[in-house]
């Protein structure tokens, strides 16, 4: 990712209650409504492994993941914060 796709400090900071204003809404939705929260918060946790240094933030994301019922490995193995 170049430096001008980059999210600003603030965007990591408030990522608690951005994940629960998009979670909340369809958990009690069907799995096809799911999805698309899904795919978001991969590609969320995606760009978190490359641009942030701070391991709550995988955690909250992969948490919000998890609750969906997604259970997909996302990010490298051996990457960093593999283990959250």
């Amino acid at each position: 990712m170049g430096a001008d796709c980059a999210k600003p400090p603030e965007f990591w900071d408030t990522l608690a209650e951005q994940v629960s204003a998009k979670v909340e809404p369809v958990l009690q939705q069907h799995a096809r409504m799911r999805q698309p929260v899904i795919v978001y918060l991969r590609d969320l946790e995606v760009l978190a492994r490359q641009e942030c240094d701070r391991r709550e933030v995988i955690q909250i994301i992969a948490s919000g993941r998890r609750i969906l019922g997604d259970r997909e490995q996302v990010g490298r193995p051996d990457g960093p914060f593999s283990r959250t």
